[in-house]
């Protein structure tokens, strides 16, 4: 094997299709043969674009230790080995041998050219023994679909406990590369490799904690394999924002960019409803009033560009109020702070008397849960729990399998969902996407009212943008969890102790945090 650079591109910003492994199993094969590229070249280039990853991090003279397994991704192990050591890395190779009977033909002449070049291959228990700078994992590939074997488990717990850099091949092995969730044990990886067609799991569940750096390589299979397959879902990426979020027109007014109608802020709950107000402003909406509970009105007015009501439906004079603002609104949200008291639950039943697209969350997906509907123009945004109740389940269960819930969900309710999470998912009948920007920090009360605020703000905006509700929806899921990490960026540059590289803060951030920031992401073409 010559040391080469082989034809492959290994890059950092990851293409925006997503596919399911078993999709990328099926078609590679095809598509390597009308690319006039055989399964051996396709192991090769595979191997070569571990390599680059290799050097780009992890410079010589490190030593290098391979993990490698029976499958094709331990074929794709002994030749990143075998490369590895052309170019003047230490390298030693771990397997257990016993299981090679079980290789593929590519994979069983990626492990003789190691072997016929003067080097070995060592036990797992050797493994235990060694110590190396980097690890290679290439013990287990994306068709993993139970639990990791017993005698893997030690090798993998002992990697994790050693706390150095891992490279791992395709997927962490462990991990369902397909929900993203764990098999039993996954490695933690620092840089994840994954070839043909990008895995839709390693963007959420599980999959944010284990994967580190995302890398891809299409190993030149880019347009043949594309050609054969459907995309099975799509990344979210900060550039798109630059597309569906145009700058204004110098000729604009308030009544261009939609009026959204807030509903909820029952006593002692009114802090979510300001969230939600202030950040559909901050998100551009024309427009924003606020209906809470009476005699809460000058918590909610702290806000001032905010127009607050105190309304009660059983009240005539109010119930009149309030169809009035329905009818003039363009949108309308409900949830935040809204309880699930007689006041809440009435304002609910008067909303689902509207037309009007609907944004909905908190108690009112509680409410939705217990009487459920349908509709086409609503936006539903749970997170796993409210998730586990409008699907009659629990979190659990709805975790581990999260595109097949946030699916479930919108064949029962229609219109478009947003399953918050790590790795949000956002699903209309027809596509999925998964935001792949976000921070632990967002795990705080109040993050979920301004995402709803976001997401109410620019749906106002939808017509003057041209956006289809997916995209205003995506896009709002983006801004969010963007502005989620620029703030968490802040406050770390704010506490970090002097001369210390700023490494942003995962605990500590309010959901306030994030309402300056949202402005900076809502105007992505008018920034320096």
């Amino acid at each position: 094997m010559k040391n080469t650079r082989l034809t492959c591109t290994t890059f950092k910003s990851i293409s925006q299709p997503l596919y399911t492994p078993a999709q990328v199993r099926e078609y590679e094969g095809v598509a390597a043969e009308n690319a006039g590229i055989t399964m051996w070249q396709l192991m090769e280039r595979a191997g070569q674009a571990v390599i680059n990853c290799l050097r780009h991090r992890f410079p010589i003279p490190v030593t290098v230790g391979v993990l490698c397994g029976s499958g094709n991704n331990g074929g794709d192990g002994y030749v990143a080995a075998t490369l590895a050591r052309q170019m003047g890395y230490n390298v030693r190779v771990f397997a257990n041998q016993e299981l090679n009977s079980k290789q593929s033909l590519e994979a069983a002449l990626a492990l003789n050219l190691w072997l016929e070049t003067g080097n070995q291959v060592e036990s797992f228990d050797d493994w235990l023994a060694s110590s190396t700078d980097v690890v290679i994992d290439a013990l287990l590939g994306t068709g993993l679909q139970e639990n990791v074997r017993d005698d893997l488990v030690p090798i993998i717990e002992e990697l994790n406990s050693r706390n150095i850099p891992v490279i791992a091949i395709d997927v962490p092995s462990g991990l369902n590369a397909d929900t993203g969730q764990i098999q039993g044990c996954a490695v933690k990886a620092a840089h994840t490799i994954s070839f043909v067609g990008m895995k839709r799991g390693l963007y959420t569940g599980a999959a944010r904690d284990h994967c580190g750096q995302l890398w891809f390589a299409d190993l030149g299979l880019k347009e043949a394999f594309r050609e054969l397959t459907e995309v099975s879902a799509w990344r979210l990426e900060a550039r798109q924002l630059s597309y569906w979020l145009a700058a204004r027109k110098q000729q604009s007014n308030k009544g261009d960019f939609g009026h959204l109608l807030i509903i909820g802020g029952q006593q002692g709950m009114t802090g979510a409803l300001q969230l939600a107000g202030e950040a559909a402003l901050r998100s551009g909406a024309g427009k924003v009033t606020i209906v809470c509970q009476p005699g809460q009105e000058g918590f909610v007015a702290e806000v001032p560009e905010l127009m607050v009501l105190g309304l009660d439906p059983n009240n005539i004079a109010d119930a009149t109020r309030l169809d009035i603002l329905i009818a003039h609104a363009t949108h309308i949200a409900i949830g935040p702070g809204l309880g699930q008291s007689e006041w809440g639950q009435n304002h609910w039943l008067r909303v689902l008397e509207s037309a009007k697209p609907i944004i909905v969350d908190a108690d009112a997906l509680n409410l939705l849960a217990a009487t459920p509907l349908k509709r086409d123009n609503w936006i539903l945004t749970p997170h796993p729990g409210e998730a586990a109740r409008l699907l009659g389940t629990d979190t659990a269960s709805i975790q581990l399998n999260r595109w097949r819930s946030v699916k479930a969900l919108q064949e029962k309710y229609g219109g478009c969902v947003v399953l918050k999470g790590s790795g949000s998912l956002v699903q209309d009948a027809t596509d999925v996407g998964v935001c792949a920007a976000g921070t632990p920090a967002l795990a705080t009360a109040g993050t979920g009212d301004v995402l709803t605020g976001v997401i109410g703000g620019l749906m106002a905006q939808s017509e003057a943008l041209a956006l289809t509700p997916w995209e205003a929806v995506s896009a709002g899921v983006l801004v969010h969890a963007l502005a989620g990490e620029t703030a968490a960026h802040e406050l770390s540059l704010a506490s970090r102790k002097k001369g210390a590289a700023p490494t942003p803060v995962s605990r500590g951030m309010t959901a306030s945090n994030l309402l300056p920031h949202i402005v900076k992401w809502v105007n992505p073409n008018e920034r320096d």
